[in-house]
Order: structure tokens, then sequence, then C-alpha cells
């Protein structure tokens, strides 16, 4: 049954999906060029000494669309080195009529726009290193965003798919937008004109919220006379000054050793969007900025590239916009997430040195009963060692078998075997060994 997240609206009947958390590093209107101190002094003068380049020509469609290129959407290259000939030798090996020149640095909404000039179905909008996904057409009145869980199983709490609609009506084609790459476990749909208006970092209000949690919290609590703010801790509405010296104060206790995390919110239009997500039982928000309003929410999945539909009826009306969040390539990198690191593959192995420190493949291995949740069972060995050097605990290491199996990806087979399985490398490969 679909939930309803918030309302959005795109006066500019451009719509835009981006992870929110990264429009710090959004331009807008304005020149894509990193701050300074945003990165190493090396990573920020290449960042900005970078250009963009233009396919032109008879042909240039034709030929941007056969370049296979990262780089290159639609019948633009962005972000390339000023001497790249990279796309210029791509585009002269399809013998069509068509050049690539270098043209002026496309601040990032200049990008959407162009973008959708050749593709307004969809495009992907590079923007340092991370990249949106717009789509042209939609209403410009107040629109509903929608959202369906996965069905009843281990992930009935998290998004299947969230969507804008923009009409109602029965799909007949889903056309792929592009995907969207996430990486701050958030996403919000919103109008790309609207978002240069955005603020990021500095508060609209000039006050600041500043909140800590973690292992030795309790600790840090009493040493500050903090109290909780519905089961966090947090001081709310302080000044820059307020603000600044509290931190100071929880920078200075972590350098003590105790063991927190801490995070300076200031009231821009992020806070303002992120704020009410963490209270809400849909983890979304709804923020007006720049005349449009705009929809939040946690993906529920964390980090990821995700595919982004147009759903269109029998004759080409646009039903909604679409991500698909629970897309099963999503669901299968998440058990393997899970298994990797909450599973049986972060269980540990008792590990010789000779494998563990000395960097010798695994040549004989067995599996007991394991001794205690965190223990696997498994005990490796080069197949070398004396049995002096085993017998001492010191030549013994503690090791992830996730470790193990990037290390000797063959392992992973044998690790699915119970206690009681025994295994000795023979000729590449790993043998069972029965007595």
């Amino acid at each position: 049954m679909p939930e309803l997240l918030g309302t959005a609206s795109f006066p500019s009947g451009d719509l835009l999906l981006i992870d929110f958390g990264l429009l710090r590093l959004w331009s807008g209107d304005r020149p894509p060029l990193l701050p300074e101190g945003f990165a190493p002094p090396e990573v920020v003068a290449e960042a900005n000494a970078a250009v963009d380049f233009e396919v032109v020509g008879p042909r240039a469609a034709e030929v941007a669309a056969r370049l296979d290129l990262a780089a290159v959407k639609g019948r633009y290259a962005f972000d390339l080195p000023r001497d790249s000939g990279l796309v210029a030798d791509a585009a002269a090996r399809t013998g069509l009529d068509a050049t690539v020149r270098q043209v002026p640095r496309m601040p990032h909404h200049t990008r959407v726009l162009r973008l959708l000039d050749d593709l307004p179905g969809g495009a992907e909008v590079p923007f340092h290193g991370g990249w949106a996904v717009a789509v042209r057409g939609l209403p410009t009145g107040r629109l509903r965003v929608l959202g369906e869980r996965m069905p009843p199983g281990p992930d009935r709490e998290r998004w299947h798919s969230v969507w804008v609609q923009c009409a109602e009506g029965v799909v007949a084609e889903s056309v792929e937008a592009g995907y969207v790459l996430v990486d701050e476990a958030r996403l919000m749909f919103a109008d790309p004109t609207a978002l240069n208006s955005w603020t990021n970092d500095e508060p609209t209000d000039g006050l600041f919220d500043l909140a800590f949690w973690g292992g030795d919290e309790e600790q840090v609590a009493a040493r500050l006379a903090a109290s909780t703010v519905d089961g966090q801790y947090v001081w709310t509405d302080l000044t820059r000054d307020r603000a600044r010296a509290l931190h100071d104060r929880l920078r200075s206790l972590r350098d003590e050793g105790l063991k927190f995390a801490f995070d300076l919110r200031p009231h821009d239009d992020h806070h303002r969007v992120l704020e009410p997500m963490r209270s809400s039982a849909t983890g979304s928000g709804e923020v007006e900025v720049g005349g449009a309003l705009m929809t939040g929410w946690f993906t529920s999945w964390g980090d990821g590239a995700f595919p982004v539909y147009r759903d269109l009826a029998g004759d080409g009306t646009l039903l909604r916009v679409r991500v698909e969040l629970g897309a099963p390539e999503i669901v299968t990198r998440h058990r393997r997430f899970e298994r990797l690191h909450l599973g049986d593959l972060a269980k540990m192995a008792i590990v010789s040195a000779r494998v563990a420190r000395e960097g010798a493949p695994a040549g004989w291995l067995y599996r007991d009963e394991p001794s205690r949740d965190a223990d696997s069972g498994w005990r490796v060995f080069a197949g070398d060692e004396a049995q002096e050097y085993i017998d001492d605990s010191r030549n013994a290491v503690l090791v992830p078998l996730r470790e193990l199996i990037g290390a000797d990806p063959a392992l992973e087979a044998v690790f699915e075997r119970p206690p009681g399985s025994a295994f000795e490398r023979a000729g590449g490969t790993f043998v069972p060994v029965e007595d």
C-alpha cells in the first residue's frame, strides 16, 4: 500500500533526483569549483583545472551515443583534464562526421538544462564525482511523493520504490532514465532551478544544533551537564559562539580518549529537510526552497546506485518518476554486505601467523565446533608449520573470514562446510580431507 512521504513542485517543469547530502558539492548557477580547504590542495587544484568538451557536427548525437566512456553524458564530456584526448580519439575511431571541442566550464544547473535539451526523458548529471538524474516534462503544480515498502520478509520495513505521482493511469511502459548515486543514504526530488537558492553549511537564522552519541556518551553528558531531547543528546538553537565553545569541548573530550561521535548542524536548508526526517515514520521531510516544494527521505538501504524510471501510460503520458530502491541488484548487494560485516563471514578464524602476517597461502584448514558467538570454528594454517610453532599462542591471529576471502576467494566455498570439515590445498584447489 503506497504511503505519503510529502509533496513536491517543479515550477521549471524539470525534476532532479539527487542525494541532498551532496548538495554542498552542487554549484547551481555558479562555476563548478571546489572551495579551498575542501580537500587536499593538489586535489582541489586538479578538480578546478578540469574542462568540459562537446561533440559537434552533423552526426554528433550518433557519435556521442557510441562513446562508451563514463565521462560522456549526452553530447558532452565533463570534468576532464585540459589536455585529455580521450573523447576526441574515441570520436575519431567511429569514422563518422563529428568532432570534439572544448567548451566553457558548465555550472551544474547549466548541465541539467543542456542535457535535458537533448535527452528530455532522462539524463545522468555528473558533479564532482557524483551524479544525479534529471527528467523534463513534469506538471508544475503540487505533486504527491509516494512510496511502497518491500514485501514481507527481512526487508519489509525498507522502501521498495519511491515516486512522484504526475498523473493517474495504468502504467503501460517503464523507461529507464539513469542511475542516481547515493553516498549519504538520502535522496530528494527537487526542481533544479530552485536549487540555485539552496543554502548549505551557513544557517539561515544564525543558529546551530549540536548532537553527540556513541559508546561513552553518558560520560560525556555527565561532564558537560547535557540532557536528551527525544532520546538523543543534543543542544538546539545555539548561537555561533556557543556552538563553537561546545564543539571545542567535545573535541577535547575525544582527544582525552572518550569514544563518541558528534555532529554540528547549522540551520541551513539541509537541516530544514533532515530534521523532520529523523522523527518521521516514513523517514521523510518536506522543505520549500526557491519557490518550490522538495521532499527528501532516507533510502533505507544506505548508499549505492539506484535505477530511476519514467512510468508512462499507453498514450505516452508521464504518470510517475520512480526510483527503484529495492531493485534485485540492491537487495543482493545488501545481503552480501550483511553477510560480510554482520553475518557468518564476519566471524573469526584462528589463523597461523604464517598466513595472517607473512602472507603465505592457506594450505591446511579445519573447522571445530565454535567456542563462542564470534567464533567461526575455522582454524587456518599454511601447512608447513612445525608443531612447536603451532603450540606457541603468539603465532595465532584472529582474522575475520571476509578478510581471508578477500585474499583468497576460493576459501568462500570452503567456509560453507559444517564443523568437522577439513581441507588441504592440492594443485591450486582445496580438497576435502576425510581423516
